[in-house]
């Protein structure tokens, strides 16, 4: 038997990146991150705080989220879903969305992405930890990345109210506007 490949990891011993998302909606969004992937698919356990809110996007590969704590809103195609702990979420492959946490807690969600999503940037690549054996090489992977799709302001926001309420909006915390 040869040597042992590196198919493992444990989570507590991954890198914690915490940036803002490349499609942040406002100054002071950020998200901290731990990935893992390897040749097919990738794993992220993501922490979005209040106020945490994306513009929507989209990327090239299916994205499955279970959220551990917390609660965040997702958008899919204009359409919302109040996800909590406990709860899981399909983001087709290809579909315009976006998250948004207007609760006053930390929400928790790990995500898995098919084909890999490990970031957008190389230091946000460089974090990430790659599960490959000997025979696989990392510039073999056919990583995705997100995609901003520029999309009216007014649509998303009327998207939002009709989905979380006009009242639960206006409780939301409040972030600064992107310039």
């Amino acid at each position: 038997m040869g040597k042992r490949q590196n198919y493992h990891a444990r989570k507590d011993a991954l890198p914690v990146r915490t940036a803002a998302p490349s499609s942040a909606a406002n100054k002071g969004v950020f998200m901290s991150t731990q990935r893992v992937y390897g040749m097919d698919t990738s794993i992220m356990f993501a922490e979005r705080g209040p106020g945490y809110h994306t513009r929507p996007h989209r990327h090239e590969c299916e994205q499955m989220n279970y959220v551990m704590s917390g609660e965040i809103w997702f958008f899919v195609e204009g359409e919302g879903y109040l996800c909590k702990k406990g709860d899981l979420m399909r983001i087709p492959r290809g579909k315009v969305h976006w998250a948004y946490n207007c609760a006053h807690g930390t929400a928790v969600v790990l995500e898995s992405h098919t084909p890999p999503l490990i970031g957008n940037n190389a230091e946000a690549r460089k974090t990430a930890v790659p599960l490959l054996g000997d025979d696989e090489k990392i510039e073999d992977v056919k990583y995705v990345v997100n995609e901003v799709v520029p999309m009216d302001p007014q649509w998303v926001a009327d998207a939002e109210r009709r989905a979380i309420g006009e009242a639960a909006l206006k409780a939301a915390p409040v972030m600064q506007e992107a310039s």
